[in-house]
């Protein structure tokens, strides 16, 4: 269905298709350039060494005590010991370590996501301006000779001075529509280039890329949910979260230290032996199970609500993607092979029609064409955006 709209579409505005860059290589070269996911890169390999620490056993401790009594022979004591917290809250640490670190994999997706998808949707923006600039230069073209023409025939007295300058004011009003959008045009392949990381990047595509869409909602919604890097950080913050109150219950029961204790002074025998300890946390963890219960609930409601908002923003999307599909198809029809202006024109330099029905029948198709083109562009942003999870 795309193939035909595009064949039929350029067979009427008359566009040539030279493109120098496919919106698929501009996103290959901001995936390699893009000074964000770069940081993004040493930033969660930081991370990740950060969540590995957090699973090292406690410092070892070295004490050392002398007396300065000479009737007890001036003893000194040397004490080396190792505490440790009870058993299985190493067996939650490693696994919230692990599963830390597999959220990272999630952040960079998302990240990856975003700046892909804001890239595509520059692009589509791009080709939107690109196929309006030649729509533009057309019109310009055929504004200057109607121009001329009507220069001449003022001059020979076959044109009013009224219409002259209608004529005229066309041939402005366009010339001054392709500043703005060649203006335009400018700023979005500035923005392009600051997402490569300040590579430059020449992109003149005139045609929209094709992308196949599952029109089976269900299928596609599904689709989307399952890749959605948003969904996944949601769903493990709430695993997460579940292991975090497990850890806190289990740092709730005693630790333990083992040492080793050498005394020796200069009246007695040196002795040696080991050096046993309990802690028994009856106070700093107060109120933390609690907290921990209630950071969990939350992480599970914050995963229900993100999944109804990303189902609620799909369900527009594709609304939309429905509506605007229609719309494209009605132009189809309406549109013929042979461009109406060139007609028109036509019809005016034979004396046909006067220039007030000239201009007003163009400007009639004029705003027919900048409609489909406006209809087009939402068109494959809507799929670009429906379509994000293939990034």
């Amino acid at each position: 269905m795309n193939k035909i709209i595009f064949v039929i579409m350029i067979s009427i505005l008359g566009l040539s298709v030279k493109a120098q860059n496919t919106v698929q290589d501009v996103l290959s070269a901001i995936e390699k350039n893009n000074p964000v996911l770069k940081a993004n890169e040493q930033f969660f390999e930081a991370q990740n060494l950060g969540f590995k620490a957090q699973n090292n056993l406690a410092n070892p401790e070295l004490e050392w005590e002398k007396s300065f009594s000479s009737e007890e022979g001036k003893p000194y004591e040397i004490l080396i010991s190792q505490s440790f917290d009870f058993p299985t809250s190493y067996l939650y640490k490693n696994q919230l370590k692990k599963a830390k670190i597999a959220n990272t994999e999630n952040y960079k997706a998302k990240s990856r996501q975003d700046i892909l998808l804001e890239a595509k949707l520059l692009c589509i923006k791009l080709i939107y301006y690109n196929k309006q600039k030649a729509e533009l230069n057309n019109r310009l073209s055929s504004a200057e000779k109607l121009n001329d023409l009507f220069q001449k025939r003022l001059t020979e007295g076959d044109a009013t001075i009224l219409e002259a300058n209608k004529i005229k004011m066309l041939r402005l009003n366009t010339a001054n529509q392709l500043k703005m959008t060649n203006s335009k045009i400018a700023n979005l392949t500035d923005d392009l280039i600051k997402l490569n990381g300040g590579k430059q990047i020449e992109f003149k595509l005139l045609k929209y890329p094709l992308m196949s869409i599952d029109q089976e909602m269900k299928n596609l919604l599904s689709q989307s949910l399952n890749a959605d890097p948003q969904l996944k950080l949601l769903s493990t913050k709430e695993e997460i979260s579940a292991k975090e109150t497990s850890l806190v219950k289990t740092n709730s029961l005693p630790k333990f230290s083992i040492g080793y204790r050498y005394l020796n002074s200069d009246i007695m025998k040196q002795a040696n032996g080991i050096k046993l300890g309990l802690s028994i946390p009856l106070w700093e963890n107060k109120n933390k199970v609690k907290r921990a219960r209630l950071l969990e609930q939350f992480s599970r409601e914050e995963h229900l609500i993100g999944k109804m908002e990303l189902e609620n923003k799909f369900l527009k999307l594709f609304r939309n993607f429905l509506s605007l599909e229609k719309s494209l198809k009605e132009y189809a029809g309406v549109f013929t092979e042979k461009r109406y202006d060139t007609l028109l024109r036509k019809a005016l330099t034979h004396g046909e029609i006067s220039s007030i029905e000239y201009l007003t029948e163009n400007i009639y198709y004029y705003e027919s064409v900048g409609t489909y083109l406006e209809i087009e562009h939402e068109y494959y942003k809507t799929i670009s955006e429906l379509l994000k999870f293939r990034l």
